[in-house]
Order: structure tokens, then C-alpha cells, then sequence
């Protein structure tokens, strides 16, 4: 199989060291030594997550299981739920909610827009049924950040539980889990976090636990009671309810360590910075970007539409035939119109990003655009004020 540079929404392309991980020997997924490792990893998790009082699960699988597990844990027709969907992902709770209740209320954002936090306010005031709201943070179909602090502030107010999809955020973009009243927040391992797919991280806050208990919930696996008691009663030697991909915990462990130390103000800095240089650069190159206003752009990935000479799909072909380059694509309704360009990690580097830049410039003067070399790396001009 060909190896491709990744510069797609996830997975991403990875430092020898985690890799290095997934090929070492196996380890005992039980026992003290093992119980040390797998508490550190949570310990660190923790501290990029930002909280001191949520619980902290690592459940094998993608960061779908994560969802419906927080999906499963609180519904059964129990409790009324507000989802939030501006995107493919936000669609993915609706379908996930309405699998477990018949008591979902969806509210709709156009897409390439972010959520409308006055909406979510005015339909909690209208609705105090409703329990817990279920978002996107970032919406990674179509490269919009959604703004969770407010929405938190919202649903604090309102007694309500918030639910987050940060499987494209966590890592790369800030979050403050306690201070931004999250109640259960999901996430993944093959984005931000710097490793391979396979484990997907839960954090459960105490307020989203009382929900959760007076909830009828089905289940065992994706039934965070589950993982609970296993924390409470197994916790000095199997504090998880299955085997876990010890290699994968332990290139995680690794993965949150750097992060770490590279410091999270900083790091957060570094992918703004990323993001700034990829839309300036395809404004540069006449590309339309999908989310126009900059407050609402994720800083993780960007999206933008096909250029007048060269459509979306052509040059995603392009990239993959000519570079070994490999970007997105637009999903569903958006399939063919858009591309999106992943900076994330590693490859939220200028190292990672500028090759791709220059490639996408390589490509429109083959179809007969014409661009400088460098043009796409040009600084933007200066916002002049009123003299």
C-alpha cells in the first residue's frame, strides 16, 4: 500500500515514538503495574481536559462508542434532550438520540454556521423538561467551531446537563471542562491527542452522574455505570470492565506527556497560528472558505470550497497522484463542493503545512491559474482604520 502524507481531518500522521508503542510487547492489561500506567494516563488526560472533578474513562473503540455511551447512559425515554446539529457529526447525535428516546427535540443551524447560542437559550426557557443538551464542538464536516463555553454558561443556568462531541478539539483547541460546565465530554485518540485510532476517552462530571442514575438507561458495555463500578470495585488491579490495547494506553500516555509539556497555552497557540496560515493562504489562491467568519473556524481543520478552475474532487485527486498528499473531502450533502485540510498535532506545523500549500499553488497553474510562486504565503494586507 503507498504511503501518503496525511493532511486529512484525522487520522494523522504520527512521531516514531508513539508508532514505536504499538509494536513493542504486549503488557498485562491488569494487575499494580499495570493499574500505575493506566492511572498516570488518566491523571494526564485529566490535566489536558482541565478538570479536577469529572471521572475519566479510556473505552476501547472509535469516538463513535464514546457517544453512544453517553447517549445510552442518560436516555431510555428517561430525560428530554436538546441536540445541536450544524453538520454531518451533529446529525450523527440526532440519529444516535432518537435510537435510545423518543423524547428529542433537534435544533437546526445552517451549515457552515455556528450554533446559535440565543436559540439554545430561548428553547430552554420555553422547555424546563429538558435535561441535557448534546452538541459538536468542532464540527469537523464542515470546519465550524461551535461556541461551548457560552453554551455551557446557557445550560448552566437552566440546570441543564451539556454533552460534547470534542473528538476534533480536545488537544488542539481550548477547553476547560469544569469552568465551561460540561457535563460528559467525548473524544478520540487519532486526532489533537497524537495517536492511533482505537481508544476513545469519556469524562463524566458529578452533576452529569446524578442524571445518569435517575436515568433508565440499557446496557452493559456502553453503560457508563458499567465502567464505574469496575473503577470503584476493581480499581487496585482491572479498573475497566474489558481488555484494553495496552500499547495504544501506553503511545496515549506518551502522546499527553508532550503535550504537556509543550504546554497547553502554547500548543493552542501553535494550531491558531496554523489555521490563520491556511486560510490566508487559500483566500490568496481565490478559494472560497466554507465558514467566512473567523470567530466560527475551527483551528484544527479548514474548509473550503472547489476553486472556478479546479473543483474540490479534482484536487483532492490531484494532491494524492502528484504529492502523495491526502486531504478530505466534503461529506453528504456537502460531497464534491468542498475540501478540507487537516492541521492537527504534528501537522500543525509550518514543516507539515507549507508542502501542501505550494502543492495546491503547483496545481492550479497546471489547469491555467495563474499564481506567483510563494503567493500562497503571502502575509495578509493590513486592515486599514478610518483616518
Amino acid at each position: 500500500m503507498r504511503r501518503y502524507r496525511l493532511r486529512i481531518p484525522g487520522p494523522i500522521d504520527l512521531e516514531p515514538e508513539v508508532l514505536a508503542y504499538m509494536s513493542a510487547p504486549l503488557i498485562a492489561h491488569y494487575g499494580q503495574e499495570w493499574v500505575e500506567l493506566y492511572t498516570e494516563t488518566i491523571t494526564l488526560l485529566k490535566r489536558v481536559w482541565q478538570t479536577r472533578e469529572a471521572d475519566v474513562f479510556l473505552m476501547p473503540g472509535p469516538g463513535s462508542i464514546a457517544m453512544e455511551a453517553a447517549i445510552a447512559s442518560l436516555a431510555g425515554d428517561t430525560h428530554k434532550l436538546l441536540v445541536l446539529t450544524n453538520g454531518f457529526f451533529g446529525d450523527r447525535w440526532v440519529t444516535i438520540a432518537r435510537l435510545y428516546s423518543s423524547r428529542v427535540i433537534v435544533l437546526e443551524s445552517a451549515w457552515g454556521r455556528a450554533c446559535d447560542v440565543d436559540a439554545v437559550e430561548q428553547t430552554l426557557k420555553r422547555d424546563r423538561e429538558i435535561k441535557a443538551v448534546i452538541m459538536v464542538h468542532g464540527e469537523t464536516s464542515t470546519g465550524v467551531l461551535n461556541p461551548l463555553k457560552e453554551i455551557g454558561e446557557v445550560c448552566d443556568r437552566y440546570g441543564a446537563v451539556l454533552v460534547v462531541d470534542m473528538i476534533s478539539t480536545l488537544g488542539g483547541i481550548e477547553i476547560a471542562f469544569d469552568d465551561w460546565h460540561i457535563g460528559i465530554g467525548v473524544s478520540a485518540t487519532q486526532k489533537c491527542l497524537e495517536c492511533p485510532p482505537g481508544l476513545a476517552p469519556i469524562g463524566v462530571s458529578p452533576r452529569a452522574w446524578e442524571l445518569i442514575e435517575r436515568s433508565k438507561g440499557p446496557g452493559w458495555y456502553i453503560n457508563l455505570r458499567t465502567w464505574q463500578h469496575f473503577a470503584r470495585e476493581w480499581g487496585d488491579w482491572h479498573p475497566h470492565p474489558v481488555t484494553m490495547p495496552t500499547g495504544l494506553t501506553q503511545a496515549l500516555r506518551f502522546s499527553l506527556q508532550n503535550i504537556l509539556d509543550e504546554g497547553l497555552p502554547q500548543r493552542w497557540a501553535r494550531h491558531t497560528a496554523m489555521a490563520r496560515l491556511v486560510r490566508n493562504a487559500l483566500k490568496n489562491l481565490g478559494f472560497e472558505l466554507f465558514v467566512p467568519n473567523d470567530r466560527e473556524a475551527m483551528n484544527t481543520v479548514t474548509a473550503a470550497k472547489g476553486h472556478a478552475r479546479l473543483p474540490a474532487a479534482a484536487l483532492i485527486r490531484a494532491l494524492k497522484e502528484k504529492y502523495q498528499i491526502l486531504i478530505g473531502g466534503g461529506i453528504e450533502k456537502l460531497s464534491g463542493q468542498i475540501f478540507r485540510i487537516g492541521h492537527m498535532g504534528p501537522t500543525a506545523t509550518r514543516d507539515a503545512i507549507v508542502p501542501t500549500l505550494l502543492a495546491i499553488e503547483d496545481i492550479l497553474r497546471s489547469v491555467g491559474v495563474a499564481v506567483e510562486p510563494g503567493q500562497s504565503l503571502r502575509a495578509p494586507a493590513p486592515v486599514m482604520g478610518p483616518e
